[in-house]
């Protein structure tokens, strides 16, 4: 099996790798912020602060709907919220967030139900209701939020918003929700907002615009698809190589046609791996947990951790399943010239990404460099790819045996109590009145309940090793990845014109401009 790199020449056109059917309802969240490191006397508004202006951030958070509003945005919008307090004080927060009226439960929990009568397990396992038996719905618990993200409303507020802003200013404009991606056309990508409506990347494009634009304009966005949105550095957000008249930035936890992770209904933010747990882990110094971070994020030692900085670090610490990228980044990808694409693909240059790619690599208990390296890593990742292989012929043959064992005992149970056939029905409503516990009694009675029960936790098991693999995988990609970038950073530095050369360095600069 040949080894597939993490992405083509241009990370916005590259394929998507569909795994695991957890993964496939996996995406993210993140924001942004500057902060020095704990201990350091540099505060987070110097090295080359603005003396005046104010900071504004738009923190946008929710589903498109109750189902798709997990429990764990609810808590990423809250954390950035208190970081961003907490960083910049005088700053002016704006939270959208999902539905704005207060009789709409707009936030979903999740919560492993006990195996009981009490909780209908046995009748939701057989009828494949035992994944949604745990939810829960309730109105979010955000305080000061300015109104919900439908994007009519969204739209009108960040228009006068990004148009109120005045020379000196600093925007940051947040998203932590879902997205989808326009197969035609990246700039096509869309926010999934309230009430199942949409931002694309080129509407919010246009809606940027009415910023100055000299103000530095950050954007953060980690739901799937969310590398379509580093388009808002061109003009129309097409698919060119010259920026935009803007200067504008950001971060994104994916490419264009990559799911993310993220986006758990539970509520035990101890197991959240996505994007803003380790890029904020970064920027406070902390962990989620209130702990010291093993590894500064500081690379520079100045003791300040710049934006890019905290980017890098997600990059290198989060074991997940996101191959993150910043705007300066995806700048290099779509500069290089066609013509230094097939030359000087070996070389492992002594630069920042270079570095990095080494650093990860013995993290993997990987060669650091050279050939070795490059036989490590394909090896390994065959091997990952026939673990993948194996886990998806389990899960057929799992799903298989599942359906076989569900069709019996509803035959069963419905035969005696055909009521049951019938949800949403004023007859089922009497039969979950009447005849419920009996009815249960007879299902776990079955000798094919307890062989239906233990298949389903098997497969639920095997879903949690699939993604387990495919970040297994993603590690490996990264350091690809970071190769890539070295080789790309080393040529640039070769041949890129001096007009490119401003463009650069214009992205590099926002991307570490303070909160």
């Amino acid at each position: 099996m040949k080894l597939r790199p993490p992405f083509p020449q241009s990370t916005e056109h590259a394929p998507a790798r569909w795994r695991s059917a957890i993964a496939r309802r996996l995406c993210s969240l993140a924001a942004m912020a500057l902060v020095a490191w704990p201990g350091s006397a540099v505060h987070a508004q110097a090295a080359g602060a603005p003396s005046a202006g104010r900071s504004h951030v738009w923190l946008v958070g929710g589903g498109p709907d109750p189902e798709a509003s997990q429990g764990q945005i609810e808590l990423n919008v809250l954390w950035v919220a208190d970081i961003v307090r907490s960083l910049a004080p005088q700053a002016d927060l704006r939270i959208f967030f999902a539905d704005a009226s207060p009789e709409v439960r707009d936030v979903r929990i999740w919560s492993r139900p006990a195996e009981g009568q009490a909780t209908l397990q046995p009748l939701a396992r057989v009828f494949g209701q035992q994944e949604f038996n745990g939810n829960q719905y309730r109105k979010h618990h955000i305080g000061g939020t300015v109104h919900g993200t439908r994007v009519d409303q969204l739209g009108a507020t960040l228009a006068r918003d990004f148009s109120a802003l005045r020379p000196g200013d600093r925007g940051l404009f947040v998203f932590n929700g879902h997205g989808l991606r326009d197969l035609s056309d990246r700039a096509g990508n869309t926010l999934r907002l309230w009430d199942d409506t949409r931002l694309s990347v080129r509407e919010l494009e246009r809606l940027a615009g009415s910023a100055p634009p000299a103000v530095p304009m950050r954007f953060v966005f980690t739901q799937c698809y969310s590398g379509g949105f580093m388009r808002l550095i061109r003009p129309q957000a097409r698919d060119t190589r010259t920026l935009a008249a803007y200067n504008r930035c950001g971060f994104a936890a994916e490419s264009a046609d990559r799911l993310s992770e993220g986006c758990s209904a539970s509520i035990d933010s101890g197991d959240y791996r996505d994007y803003t747990t380790y890029f904020f882990a970064a920027l406070s110094g902390m962990t989620r947990a209130g702990q010291r971070l093993p590894r500064s994020p500081d690379r520079d030692g100045d003791g300040t951790v710049t934006l890019h900085e905290a980017h890098l670090y997600a990059l290198l610490e989060g074991h997940n399943a996101d191959l993150p990228r910043a705007t300066s980044e995806v700048y290099l990808e779509r500069w290089q010239p066609a013509w230094l694409r097939y030359i000087d693909t070996t070389s492992e240059p002594d630069n920042e990404y270079g570095r990095l790619a080494a650093e990860l690599a013995q993290r993997l208990g990987l060669p650091p460099r050279g050939r070795a390296l490059q036989r490590a890593l394909q090896t390994r990742h065959q091997a990952l790819e026939q673990r993948l292989e194996a886990i998806d012929r389990q899960s057929h043959r799992l799903d298989d045996e599942i359906t076989q064992l569900q069709q019996r005992l509803q035959r069963g149970l419905v035969q005696r109590w055909p009521e049951a056939a019938h949800p949403h029905t004023a007859a089922y409503a009497r039969f979950l009145a009447t005849e419920l516990g009996a009815a249960q009694s007879y299902l776990t009675a079955q000798k094919d309940y307890p062989a239906l029960a233990e298949r389903q936790d098997r497969r639920a098991a095997l879903d949690l090793e699939q993604v387990g693999v495919d970040r297994d995988i993603t590690q490996l990609d990264k350091v690809l990845r970071l190769r890539q970038l070295a080789r790309l950073s080393e040529q640039f530095e070769r041949f890129a014109t001096p007009s490119a050369r401003r463009e650069y360095q214009q992205l590099d600069r926002c991307e570490r401009t303070p909160l």
